[in-house]
């Protein structure tokens, strides 16, 4: 049984960074090759989905959701909830990276810019020897390169894929075709291959734990005010939604 905090619709998991291993695992074993859909919801995921209905249930339909943001932290506050803590996708990626090496459990890497995949890997086996990276692809492909991934992932059949479209096109992507890809695991990351090859840093550790890391980054990337500004908006819903557990239909 899931322990979920519904904000705005969007069902969001009480987890730690300790049991999404176990969780993992789980449902890794569980899948016999059925791909199960494991997202990071932040603020941007919870309002482009009061206004996409097509993303809005895809993300309803997720196996394990984890709480990305500061933001979402607050919105479950304001419920009178609380997450033990958050979660960014990285954080979560460094988990199953962490499997991989202990466990041998398989992995692939689809997205990036054309090298940053690789270069993510190569840092990585820096740090973990053992990890089970089996291949990996840019995010920049047509129609039928696409197939030619697909066709790729499902003869190496890995136990989990990692996504890095950027929301909402990496999870579209993963629910379009998890039909048809033999992987027991399919993950959204956003710009976390970025982080690992080193092409972004992350903020110092403190500024993680006081929940600042967003402003952080806003100064490095000010074109992110954009994406920030949703905040205020974000908070206001939360507050006056009539029913916390339907979403886009029933806010003020």
């Amino acid at each position: 049984m899931r322990d979920l905090i519904t904000i705005l619709g969007v069902p969001i998991d009480r987890v730690t960074t300790n049991n999404v291993g176990e969780i993992t695992e789980k449902l890794i074993k569980e899948s016999n090759k059925t791909c199960k859909m494991v997202f990071a919801p932040n603020v941007e995921f919870i309002m482009s989905a009061q206004k996409d209905e097509e993303f809005f249930n895809i993300l309803k339909q997720s196996s394990l959701s984890t709480p990305d943001s500061i933001g979402v932290i607050i919105g479950a506050k304001l419920q009178k909830k609380s997450f033990p803590e958050r979660i960014p996708g990285q954080a979560y990626f460094r988990k199953v990276i962490e499997l991989s090496d202990k466990k041998g459990y398989s992995i692939y890497l689809l997205g990036g810019e054309p090298g940053i995949a690789q270069k993510a890997k190569e840092n990585l086996l820096k740090i973990y020897p053992n990890v089970n990276i089996v291949g990996f692809h840019d995010g920049f492909f047509d129609e039928n390169v696409e197939k030619e991934i697909i066709k790729e992932i499902n003869q190496l059949q890995p136990n989990i894929l990692f996504v890095a479209l950027g929301a909402p096109k990496q999870e579209k992507w993963i629910a379009k075709h998890k039909n048809e890809l033999k992987v027991d695991i399919a993950a959204g990351q956003g710009g976390t291959y970025d982080y690992e090859a080193g092409k972004i840093k992350r903020a110092p550790k403190w500024i993680q734990k006081i929940g600042m890391e967003w402003l952080w980054r806003l100064a490095k990337e000010p074109k992110r005010i954009v994406r920030q500004s949703v905040l205020p908006i974000y908070l206001l819903k939360v507050i006056f939604a009539k029913d916390k557990t339907k979403g886009k239909f029933d806010i003020i």
